[in-house]
């Protein structure tokens, strides 16, 4: 269990650690100094047994809180101190305030110095606490009244917090793991340290992570768990990490970055959270008031946009988008605390519920009842609620990354929910059975109203039925949709052509005729394949009218333009293309030259030539110096596009 300790600068929350931990955790020259402990602090105690409390030392001067936010991130209970002979100082408010935004539900009361004031001082001072607790909803959060020097009252305090550790939930490791860094420095001999909380997951020796604030990739030497030598570091400990990367050194890393899992590196400029405004602000947070955001161990300056109504009033909560002047990582359920624009006083904080908000339409209706699905705790309610909300679908990859889940979670949470899965990677999206229903009943009325306009046609392109989709699908989106509406044999395909599985080219029996006669003129068994015009003059009409047939035949898949005047048959391109994959696997390297390619298909060499550039062109081929490579199989070589 790690404890943090929260109060009023001098109320002797570094001697209440040492006393109960035997160790000083000031450690810099200036604290030391002065007496003030002006960065984090740690120590540790072994439980009877085989636990181990884990002790962060936190500032209490009002200069120092920025340090002391880093501190309380991810902790599991907070022991606030307070000196009998100050009583409740406007730090120990703002300490409780931040443990509150925080979510930090497990707290305790150590009443210090108690040995430097009267009896009456110290009934006074309890009085205080228990106004402070019962304004903060901490009416049942026990008091202890300590003396460190004496040791008065240390005992009790260490039992109680033994009792908490006991039933202290232990943090769930199945998600990707992520670490807030708050310290950065290094050992001759040993490299880069990083030390840091522990978010979520479980990291191995040697095992590969991401650092965030360059991207790069680095590999764990070395694992220390509450100082002593470990092989993992798992969600709920503070760990010092001994790290090496190409690049990465002391300056490249700083108290902010995560060090992840790479899956998770997906910086974000704009943040949707659920923000509440603390009671003691004297008025309201207004829209896109200026802020200092502290999250994990990260600070950095954000805007805040208010979603609804312009303004959040003082004591209540609401829906905002913090817009941030750099990137920065983070999940869903993250907790956070905003200071006004000089980071010199608490006004707010919350739960961040989508990292990835758009930059347009963040207060449409639509978005504001999704952000408020999102506001839930549980990622499969939250899955079920938003597909079955969202016509469009539910985008895979950020909502994956949003809640930290592995691919084997995410998977097991879509066949769990029965929902259906459109795309590939990484623009796959997720559909409810009554949305999936809902899209292939309109993309079928749309097919019908399609044939119905176009009978000479074989079908519609992706293109074309987006044009008619409304809400508008991305490509890529409707092009998988339509290809799983194929194999459930409601559609029909003839190359990248869809239609009903009843429809029927409806052709007049001259464009028939004509076309039936095209393909077999520009069918040779040797030389060259005539152009347009001499492909009119063979079958005696004019070009406009074998043009018009040979459109058809582009419309209905039969035919392939392969340069300008110059067409050819579909069942030729495939056999051309055959006859190439062929002499490529007679080739011991799989290659084969223009020459080779002209004696195997016994056409003419400027043919030879122009149908090789096409293969080019579409990507059935590419050049490996005066050779040439065949990249897919002829049955593919329709489904490719021009470059």
């Amino acid at each position: 269990m790690i404890v943090a300790t929260a109060g009023h600068v001098d109320h002797g929350k570094t001697e209440l650690i040492k006393a109960l931990t035997g160790t000083d955790t000031d450690r810099l020259p200036e604290e030391k100094a002065r007496g003030l402990s002006v960065d984090l602090g740690f120590a540790y105690q072994a439980l009877p047994g085989s636990g181990m409390l884990g002790f962060v030392d936190v500032p209490g001067h009002e200069k120092f809180v920025r340090n002391m936010l880093a501190g309380v991130a991810g902790i599991d209970l907070s022991l606030l101190v307070v000196a009998a002979d100050d009583g409740v100082m406007p730090q120990t408010r703002e300490h409780l305030a931040i443990l509150n935004l925080l979510g930090i539900e497990q707290c305790l009361v150590a009443l210090t110095k108690i040995d430097r004031v009267q009896p009456e001082r110290i009934s006074e001072v309890q009085a205080q606490l228990d106004r402070l607790l019962i304004e903060s909803g901490r009416q049942e959060c026990d008091v202890y009244p300590i003396c460190a020097p004496r040791r008065e009252g240390i005992d009790e305090l260490s039992q109680a917090l033994a009792q908490h550790a006991k039933v202290c939930i232990a943090r769930a490791t199945h998600h990707h793991f992520r670490m807030a860094i708050d310290r950065v420095f290094s050992f001759k001999g040993v490299g880069l340290i990083v030390t840091g909380m522990v978010v979520s997951g479980l990291a191995h020796t040697s095992e590969s992570l991401t650092l965030s604030s360059n991207g790069s990739p680095v590999r764990i030497r070395g694992i220390r768990v509450n100082s002593r030598e470990s092989d993992c570091a798992k969600a709920g400990e503070r760990c010092a990490l001994n790290i090496t990367g190409r690049g990465v050194g002391k300056h490249s890393v700083r108290r902010g970055s995560w060090l992840m899992h790479s899956d998770l590196y997906n910086p974000t400029t704009r943040i949707d959270v659920d923000l509440e405004v603390l009671p003691a602000e004297a008025g309201a947070l207004k829209h896109w008031t200026p802020t200092h955001l502290h999250i994990g161990s990260d600070h950095l300056p954000a805007r805040v946009a208010v979603l609804s109504g312009g303004s959040i009033a003082a004591g209540t909560r609401g829906l905002a988008q913090l817009v941030l002047l750099r990137e920065t990582f983070v999940c869903h359920g993250d907790r956070f605390v905003l200071r006004d624009q000089s980071a010199q006083r608490t006004i707010a904080g919350g739960r961040v519920i989508d990292p990835f908000s758009p930059k347009r339409g963040r207060a449409k209706p639509s978005r504001i009842a999704s952000l408020k699905v999102m506001c839930g705790e549980n990622p499969a309610e939250i899955l079920r609620e938003l597909t079955d909300q969202s016509v469009t679908g539910v985008s895979l990859q950020p909502f994956a990354v949003s809640h930290n889940l592995p691919t084997l979670q995410i998977k097991s949470l879509i066949a769990s929910l029965e929902l259906r899965l459109v795309g590939n990677s990484p623009k796959e999206r997720i559909f409810s059975k009554k949305r999936w229903r809902e899209l292939s009943d309109r993309i079928e009325k749309i097919m019908i109203g399609f044939h119905e306009s176009n009978p000479a046609l074989s079908g519609a392109s992706v293109k074309d039925v987006q044009t008619l989709l409304t809400p508008f699908f991305e490509t890529a989106t409707l092009d998988a949709a339509l290809g799983l509406l194929v194999a459930e044999k409601r559609l029909g395909a003839n190359g990248k052509k869809f239609h009903l599985p009843s429809h029927a080219v409806d052709l007049e029996e001259q464009d028939k005729s004509l076309l039936a006669r095209a393909i077999v003129v520009l069918s040779p068994k040797s030389g060259t394949p005539p152009s347009l015009h001499q492909a009119a003059k063979d079958i005696g009409v004019d070009v406009s009218s074998l043009e018009n047939a040979l459109k058809i035949g582009i419309k209905l898949g039969e035919i392939i333009v392969m340069e300008k005047n110059r067409y050819l048959p579909k069942t030729v391109l495939i056999t051309l293309a055959t006859i190439a994959e062929q002499l490529a696997a007679r080739s011991r390297d799989g290659l084969f030259t223009t020459a080779e390619y002209r004696d195997e298909v016994n056409l003419g060499r400027n043919f030879v030539i122009a149908v090789l550039e096409y293969f080019d062109r579409i990507g059935y081929t590419v050049q490996e110096g005066g050779h040439r490579r065949v990249r897919c199989s002829p049955n593919n070589i329709l489904s490719l596009k021009n470059n």
